[in-house]
This record gives C-alpha cells, structure tokens and sequence, in this order.
C-alpha cells in the first residue's frame, strides 16, 4: 500500500517529469564525468593530488547519477525517491570541495603548471568555450535563483530549461577542455 501511495504522490506532485526530461538531464552529467576524466589523466601519477581530484570527480558525478536517477524514477512512474533528490546538494558540495583540496594540493606541490593551463585555456577557441559554459552557468543559477525550490524541484518546464542550459554548458566546457588537450 505505501509504494502505491507513493507513486501516487511522486506523480501528482511531480508532473511533466518524463523519461526524457531525465535522459536530458545525464547529459551535464556525462559532459562532467568527460570533463573530469581528461584533467584526470592530465594528472595521472601525481599522487595525492590525482586521487583527491578523481575521488572528488566520482561523488560530484554520482551525486549527478543520482538526481538523474530520481527524475527516471518519477518518469517510469516509480514514484518519488526522496533520497535520491536529497542526496544531490550535500553530495556534490563535498565533491567539489574534495576535488578543489586536490587542485590546492597539486598547486603546492607544483605538480599543477598553472602557467601552461592558463595559455591553453586563454587561446582561441578554447576561451570562447569556457565563456559560453559560464555565460550558461550563470543564466541557469539565475534562473533558478528566481524561482523558489519548491517550485523549481516541481516544474518541468522549468526543470527541462534549466538542464538544457546545463547541458549546453558543460558541453562547452567539456569541449573547451578537449581543445585545449590537444593544443
């Protein structure tokens, strides 16, 4: 009775929330993992700094898998798995900050050459790239700072814009990295 109760629920409440819009929604996720992989094997063999960097990668990533998760369960009519939702933010933050302890490591350690990440980030078309990734990652905080999360965390429409601003985003940024890999 209580799983039917809550597949009731997850899609009265979270209507709109489609297959598709979760499909949508692994492409930032699959553009960071690509992200990450390539800076990854920039520093393969640097010690502590590749870890911190690769184990900080994996929980941003699965933090993402999971709120990808979420949104493929209320598509199938699974209902609403609030863990999965609830466990996107905290895990992501302490994905970031682990993998920006490894930037700071490798930074001290000198095993980060900021001189030549700068020239190859700087250099066209590379910063073309990144400055549409950011310009995309500004409009989508903004977005969703103007609208309340209830809201927004209930709202395809809005859910559909914000991931497709995402996507974009960190296609550019996964393609300015490529770029900037090979040049």
């Amino acid at each position: 009775m209580a799983i039917e109760e809550n597949k009731k629920k997850g899609t009265e409440t979270h209507e709109g929330f489609t297959v598709g819009l979760a499909l949508v929604d692994a492409l930032p996720v699959l553009f960071f993992a690509g992200s990450l992989a390539v800076i990854a094997s920039s520093l393969a063999g640097t010690g502590i700094t590749f870890a911190l960097v690769v184990i900080g990668a994996a929980l941003v990533v699965l933090s993402g898998l999971c709120k990808v998760s979420w949104k493929m369960c209320l598509g199938l009519g699974i209902g609403d798995i609030k863990i999965l939702n609830k466990i996107f933010v905290p895990a992501m933050a302490t994905g970031f900050m682990i993998t920006v302890i490894g930037v700071i490591v490798g930074t001290v350690k000198k095993v980060i050459k900021w001189n030549l990440v700068l020239a190859s980030v700087l250099s066209i078309p590379v910063i073309v790239c990144f400055l549409i990734g950011f310009i995309g990652m500004g409009l989508m905080s903004f977005y969703k700072k103007s609208n309340d999360k209830e809201t927004f965390d209930h709202d395809a429409k809005k859910n559909w814009i914000a991931q497709i601003t995402n996507g974009v985003a960190q296609g550019m940024f996964f393609l300015g990295i490529l770029l900037a890999k090979l040049g």
